[in-house]
């Protein structure tokens, strides 16, 4: 047997042995393998990222016409609509639905209460998301480090979140304070992002994987690593 044949072997046998997620039911806990650990993750931190963008908006940049909840929901489609023809299929929409919920959390946590975080991201009601935008702005961290760091602790730190599955599309939601999924409304039909929105949502991609980002990352990683968390 030659080196080569078995290194193919010893390569066969650990994808056979390689553990698959197994559900108790469609409610029910899962294991998460970590690409899906890794991917549910990244949404969530574009996601946080992109309430930060959004936060951060001027009345001068949106389209005319356009409010802020406007805004805030072209973000989140950006986060979603991987081949950008503005049409949520049934696998985006469980990025989509990750993302709103992920969305949700980060506004709770800037003192943002359920019926206001409703009202915007189930009804994208204008009042509401210029009030919600105008109370985040107040509250979020300053400079670039600190934002970086703020998301970091929302999507890594320790906190009552538990990997779930939806019992309608199979996808994998975020679930905090026993709560399992807030968003009651689905985004349909067409929605194509404008030039301005496309900017935006190139913004919050850079803005949650930076270089700066990545390195604090890093960083954070590392300091966990040192404590045993």
């Amino acid at each position: 047997m030659t080196y080569m044949t078995e290194m193919m072997r010893d390569l066969m046998r650990r994808r056979t042995a390689a553990p698959k997620i197994i559900l108790d039911s469609t409610d029910g806990p899962t294991s998460l393998a970590g690409a899906d650990e890794f991917t549910q993750k990244d949404i969530s931190l574009s996601s946080a990222a992109a309430v930060q963008l959004w936060a951060e908006t001027d009345a001068s940049e949106l389209d005319s016409g356009e409010t802020m909840a406007d805004r805030l929901m072209s973000l989140m489609i950006g986060i979603a609509d991987a081949n950008k023809d503005g049409e949520i299929t049934e696998d985006e929409q469980g990025v989509l639905d990750i993302a709103l919920n992920a969305a949700w959390d980060y506004l709770a946590k800037m003192g943002v209460t359920d019926e206001d975080a409703s009202a915007l991201l189930n009804d994208w009601d204008a009042d509401t998301g210029d009030r919600v935008k105008e109370l985040v702005a107040a509250a979020l961290p300053e400079g670039e480090d600190e934002s970086a760091a703020d998301l970091d602790d929302f999507v890594f730190g320790d906190d009552d979140q538990e990997p779930m599955m939806d019992a309608a599309y199979k996808k994998v939601v975020a679930v905090r304070g026993g709560k399992k999924t807030r968003i009651s409304k689905r985004i349909s039909g067409t929605v194509r992002l404008s030039a301005k929105q496309k900017v935006a949502v190139r913004k919050m991609q850079m803005k949650s994987h930076s270089a700066v980002a990545r390195m604090h990352r890093m960083k954070s990683m590392r300091v966990r690593v040192k404590a045993g968390l």
